[in-house]
């Protein structure tokens, strides 16, 4: 159901998501199947978000557990998070969409989580010594809306993509350098 969902947000948009589109994606011959896991739309557009959040982890996480240092980890959740749009374009795409057009209260996320435990990183590199003096806060904001940028208009050739992967890492990398 989600994986359907997921389809019909990327390719169709958030306004034509319905339980029959996304019934006739998944090839069910009922709506009642989706509604009896998700009472209104709301709940499954969570339940999009929460999937690809947790798809996303599972990808960032043992990348900047294997770095040693905070730049390196930096660089890892930089990189490993634009890899993952790139990889995932429909998921990306998706996400897009409920938090363009869904409440904030119904869209599963809430403002900033991502940016405060990023500048969780950032304080930690700064306090080892391994980063420059700057705002830690304003610094994640810029480095989310860049891989948010990254979402909506990302390249299409994978050269390019990884072109660009590189050259944002390196550029938050420089940023943050002590």
């Amino acid at each position: 159901m989600v994986d359907a969902t997921i389809q019909v947000l990327a390719e169709q948009g958030f306004a034509a998501t319905s339980f029959a589109r996304i019934c006739e994606t998944a090839g069910y011959s009922s709506t009642r199947m989706i509604s009896y896991h998700f009472r209104e739309k709301a709940a499954l557009m969570q339940a999009v978000v929460e999937r690809v959040v947790s798809d996303a982890a599972a990808v960032m996480v043992p990348a900047m557990e294997a770095e040693e240092t905070w730049r390196a980890k930096l660089a890892a959740y930089v990189g490993s998070n634009l890899r993952f749009l790139a990889d995932h374009r429909l998921a990306a795409r998706a996400v897009i969409e409920v938090i363009a057009n869904a409440p904030r209260a119904e869209n599963g996320l809430r403002e900033d989580t991502s940016a405060l435990l990023l500048s969780v990183l950032l304080t930690h590199g700064q306090e080892a010594g391994e980063m420059g003096t700057f705002d830690p806060l304003v610094v994640a904001r810029a480095i989310r809306a860049t891989i948010d940028a990254f979402a909506t208009s990302m390249p299409t050739s994978t050269e390019a993509a990884d072109a660009a992967i590189t050259e944002i890492v390196a550029l938050f990398d420089r940023a943050t350098a002590p």
